[in-house]
């Protein structure tokens, strides 16, 4: 739905920036700003910093950012629109009118997903769920475990559910649309889940958003069905019973492939298990759990598939604050099995002794060499040192480096030697990443001297970067900044948006400020921008400097080539030398 710029204003006025944060992070006063323990990441020094002036805030740590809209959709995994519908019920305010298609279609597939939840629960209870029951109760599932989850049953009929949904109002397009049903060949719809247990998957505020259904007979398609993305639901964001582990109060998560394996551990009184949902572990499924853990246990099945799956999120989870452990599980394939065979007590001694990453990694990269060959060994080493760089505690590192040794022949020195080359090339890659992200950086703040002659690619991107900052903390700039810029001088993409969008809504009259320009603008550009803010946030921005900036952004003209070539440092020793021959 559109929502007018006036309507974030008013909302964001009513749901101070502070106050919102505050709820979830105890904040500290630093002068005019207010700063804390980052929520997004785990830190032990404050570096999240809340800024009243422009009501935003931003982490120096992990780069989050934004307003208050973007803070409560990260803290409580919503849209940009369930945001502010959670914002606008906490402060009382109305929702812009919904006559929006999108957003009526959204509701209606609540409804539906409700109704057809209760629906196929009532059918596991019937007659025509004996067989279902029968199942569960083969799974060792008890009649509470089977309420709390909502578990059911589609029934072995076309349209068992389709003609139920009708007698309740809904319309062949909206059955469809909410993946209940489809569409054949001669145009009528027919149920999509047709004799099949039923797993209702619920978002994080208790609505049913898809389902799960699992194959009762050796017949009728895949063994699990799953819904399709709709309007409500898109199964690489989500996770299986996270509604509940979120409650379970521990800060690990136990990550299982199945649903059966999820409540078989949440039975058992593992409460914090959860599961992807019919698809290999996504980026922002790590991320959601990183959102609500500090630890995560992977625990796939034994097979092949399992453990190549397990080799994937590794790499996934690696890229998140989050340490990661891997469960090997023998004498049963898979956490219900071995729950069954041999109790909660044994699980939970076998999570206490669960691998960690660095492990798991170092085992499966030696399956893959014959270290007897000696250029095989020299393979396993080089690759072993990558996996063993990331290490900090240097008695570990010795611990791995000694094991090492032993498995090869090779010295530990000469491991050592291999590992600060390793680093080394290490450090440079990312030496070369943070060149290349200066011109986001807002770093050249600092750098207060005329770059038309000969100047650099830093203070031009930086130039943009405090144009843009000071017309949003300022909007009567605009009238001194229309005659000298066109979005066409903006070489940075992200800063030509903002300059265009910005211009777009003073033209007809509406107030910018960040969260104004932050909504019309994808959430990259909204964080850039944030960060600019948060860089400026002790620096007044006058007209001379504007028209400062408006100058070096015409006229800087140094080489990609040339200042690819130099360091940060680099570029600063230059420039100091500059200003000191023009004093």
């Amino acid at each position: 739905m559109a929502i007018p710029p006036s309507y974030i204003q008013e909302l964001v006025a009513r749901n101070d920036i502070y106050d919102v944060v505050s709820r979830y992070v105890s904040l500290q006063r630093a002068g005019r700003l207010y700063k804390g323990l980052c929520p997004f990441h785990s830190e032990r020094s404050p570096s999240f910093m809340v800024y009243p002036e422009t009501q935003s805030y931003y982490c120096f740590g992990c780069g989050a950012g934004g307003d208050v809209v973007k803070f409560t959709m990260e803290m409580n995994s919503l849209t940009y629109i369930e945001a502010i519908r959670f914002l606008a019920q906490s402060c009382g305010m109305p929702m812009p009118d919904e006559d929006d298609g999108m957003a009526k279609l959204k509701s209606r597939i609540f409804q539906m997903n409700k109704l057809a939840a209760r629906y196929f629960h009532n059918n596991l209870n019937s007659e025509d769920g004996k067989n279902a029951r029968k199942y569960l109760r083969d799974r060792q599932l008890t009649d509470k475990t089977i309420v709390n989850f909502g578990l059911g049953y589609a029934s072995n009929s076309w349209n068992g559910l389709t003609d139920y949904l009708h007698r309740q109002g809904f319309q062949d397009d909206e059955i469809v649309k909410a993946y209940l049903a489809a569409r054949g060949k001669n145009g009528n719809i027919y149920d999509i889940f047709r004799d099949r247990v039923m797993f209702p998957i619920i978002d994080l505020r208790g609505n049913v958003i898809a389902f799960g259904g699992r194959r009762m007979g050796d017949e009728g398609g895949p063994k699990y069905l799953n819904s399709g993305d709709t309007p409500v639901f898109k199964k690489s964001n989500g996770l299986f019973a996270l509604n509940l582990a979120k409650k379970s109060g521990k800060d690990t998560f136990i990550l299982a492939e199945g649903y059966m394996d999820v409540i078989s551990m949440h039975q058992a009184g593992f409460n914090n298990a959860v599961a992807t949902l019919g698809t290999a572990l996504t980026s922002q499924q790590a991320k959601l759990i990183g959102d609500y853990a500090k630890k995560v246990i992977i625990s796939y099945d034994s097979d092949e598939a399992g453990q190549k799956a397990t080799r994937r999120a590794v790499e996934i989870f690696n890229k998140e604050d989050l340490t990661v452990q891997i469960l090997q599980i023998s004498g049963a394939k898979d956490p219900d099995e071995y729950i069954k065979k041999y109790g909660a007590q044994r699980f939970e001694m076998l999570l206490e002794g669960a691998n960690n990453a660095i492990d798991f990694s170092l085992a499966k990269l030696k399956n893959q060499y014959d270290i007897s060959n000696a250029d095989e060994r020299v393979e396993y080493l080089t690759k072993a040192c990558d996996i063993l760089v990331d290490i900090n505690n240097p008695i570990q590192l010795d611990v791995y480096c000694t094991r090492l040794s032993k498995e090869t022949g090779i010295g530990i020195e000469s491991l050592k030697t291999q590992l600060r080359r390793t680093r080394k090339r290490r450090y440079r890659k990312q030496e070369n990443k943070k060149e290349k992200e200066i011109l986001r950086s807002g770093i050249g703040r600092n750098i207060k001297i005329d770059y038309r002659e000969k100047g650099n690619t830093v203070p031009k991107a930086f130039a943009q970067q405090e144009i843009i900052c000071a017309l949003v903390r300022d909007n009567s700039f605009y009238n001194y900044v229309k005659d000298k810029l066109t979005p066409d001088n903006f070489t940075d993409g992200d800063m030509r948006r903002a300059y265009t969008v910005f211009v777009n809504l003073i033209e007809q009259n509406i107030p910018v400020d960040y969260s104004t320009l932050a909504y019309n603008l994808d959430g990259g550009v909204a964080n850039t921008l944030a960060r600019i803010f948060a860089n400026n946030a002790d620096i007044i921005l006058t007209q001379k400097d504007l028209q400062m900036h408006i100058e070096n952004l015409l006229t800087a003209k140094l080489s990609r080539s040339e200042a690819s070539e130099k360091s940060l440092d680099e570029i600063a020793e230059r420039l100091k030398l500059m200003r000191e021959k023009k004093k």
